[in-house]
Order: structure tokens, then sequence, then C-alpha cells
């Protein structure tokens, strides 16, 4: 479920949306901020060490180091496999 807040939380809507869905329009939010940034001067590298930092900070207090630290041990694969290649497909 998205919860769409419409004319400043006068109404809520809530939309069925697959986890696919989701995840392109988190992307969408999210690239829209690194443009806003971007646009305002600040680098591509500081954005993405923020925008990892912000990331990371919420996986582990969502999930706890020690599953973190799991997932960070793949990151390395991942990129070799091109998963976070401009050209890659999101599923």
């Amino acid at each position: 479920m998205i919860k769409d807040d419409v004319i400043a939380g006068e109404f809520t809507e809530e939309i069925d949306a697959s986890d696919a869905d989701i995840r392109r329009l988190a992307l969408s939010f999210i690239q829209e901020a690194w443009e806003d940034g971007l646009s305002h001067g600040i680098d591509s590298t500081a954005l993405a060490h923020a925008a990892l930092f912000s990331a990371m900070m919420d996986l582990v207090s969502l999930y706890g180091e020690d599953a973190v630290s799991k997932f960070a041990e793949e990151l390395p694969q991942r990129v070799e496999r091109g998963d976070y290649s401009l050209e890659r497909r999101l599923h």
C-alpha cells in the first residue's frame, strides 16, 4: 500500500501497488532529490556518500548491524554483476 496525501493532507487515498512499483516510485523520489542537490551545487560524490550513509543508517535501525554487515559483504559481487549499472532494468 502507498498512501497518497492530496491537498495538504485533506484527503488520503491508499493505492495498491506491487513491490516493483513501490521501488520504482522510491527511486524516482531519490532521483528527484539528487537532481535538486546537483542544481544547488552539491557534487555527485557528496550526494552519493550522504545517500549511502542515510541508507545504511536506516537499514541498521531496521535490521541490526549483523544483518546489514552480511548484506554489505555481498555488495562487491553485486557491483561486478552489474546490479547498479545504468543499463540494468529494475524488477
